[in-house]
């Protein structure tokens, strides 16, 4: 039986006279990794604030969790909150402590069970356990950042453009374990990125946002079926006319 973590319809956001989203459907289930593409300023950081509970919207319906965000006190935003971790761009953390001090910090604030060691070996961060956060590449800055938003356990981590900065090599790291928490749990990643072989290696559905309208919404498997060689030309295909 499927679970429905993620339900928008219709959702509409302005600054202004600025129409940023003019009518998205969306949904995400318990497990899947889901890529939203699209060119910059299409829309997809406010639609992910959105879905964090950050920013507020216009028109249109969406629930997190089974719950219509709109309609929820602050004590109940809260708590949906406390069931998602974020990376986000550009990364910020205390630029005065270690990394295994970070970890153990952020443990506290989630109050996790999760064993900070494990987390240290599956994200190979043991040679950099003692190393300040700001002497770090920005490659691992970004590695550490994903290994702490796996210390609350997300029921829906929210990634934008999690390999920015990354090699091949760091960037399997980070992917072995996006898919093994991703099985493991049956949590659903949400994520942003320009990088569409990323998007046709792993992700389960694909949204294309162009203009603020969600054009696209569909699996990997059928738009490849359709006719195109890689999700690369359906991106080109779609953000060039």
């Amino acid at each position: 039986m499927t679970v429905e973590i993620v339900h928008v319809k219709q959702l509409k956001k302005s600054y202004g006279t600025n129409k940023v989203l003019r009518g998205i459907d969306f949904t995400a289930q318990a497990g899947e990794i889901i890529g939203v593409i699209g060119k910059n300023g299409a829309g997809k950081s406010t639609f992910l604030e959105i879905l964090m509970t950050l920013k507020t919207y216009d028109e249109g319906n969406v629930f997190v969790f089974d719950k219509e965000v709109r309609s929820l006190s602050t004590h109940q935003l809260e708590g949906i909150r406390k069931q998602i971790s974020v990376v986000l761009q550009p990364t910020q953390f205390y630029k005065s402590l270690k990394v295994v001090e970070l970890l153990k910090l952020f443990k506290a604030y989630y109050k996790s069970s999760v064993n900070i060691e494990k987390i240290i070996a599956d994200f190979k961060l043991e040679p950099y356990r003692k190393t300040y956060f700001n002497k770090l590449s920005g490659g691992w800055k970004q590695i550490v950042s994903l290994a702490i938003a796996f210390l609350s356990e997300p029921k829906m981590l929210i990634l934008d453009e999690p390999t920015t900065g990354l090699d091949p090599h760091m960037r399997n790291i980070l992917w072995a374990y996006i898919t093994k928490y991703n099985k493991r749990t049956g949590g659903t990643v949400i994520l942003t990125t320009h990088n569409m072989d990323e998007v046709e290696l792993y992700c389960d559905k694909v949204m294309l946002l162009n203009d603020g309208v969600g054009e696209t919404f569909d699996t990997t498997k059928r738009i490849l079926d359709s006719g195109y060689k890689s999700i690369h030309d359906f991106y080109l295909s779609k953000v060039s006319m």
